[in-house]
């Protein structure tokens, strides 16, 4: 599909958006026309997750059906 045709195409969908898609798609626009970062995370943060990471890939991890049955053991005990 060319560039015309594309443009032409976003358009027409444009015509008949909602408010709310039209302001997410600005929001879009303006993230890709100012290169900000969608998302910052603090270094905290990040050192944190590299230690999830770091457990999950070293096995340190316990099923979704025990956690949920351990949580439900606690609130009814």
């Amino acid at each position: 599909m060319s560039n015309v045709d594309l443009k032409s195409r976003v358009f027409r969908e444009l015509e008949s958006a909602e408010d709310s898609l039209l302001e997410e798609i600005l929001g879009l626009i303006h993230i890709a026309a100012t290169n900000q970062e969608v998302v910052s995370i603090p270094k905290h943060y990040e050192k944190a997750l590299e230690k999830s990471i770091s457990q999950i890939n070293s096995g340190h991890t316990i099923e979704n059906v025990a956690v949920q049955e351990s949580i439900e053991k606690w609130l009814y005990e």
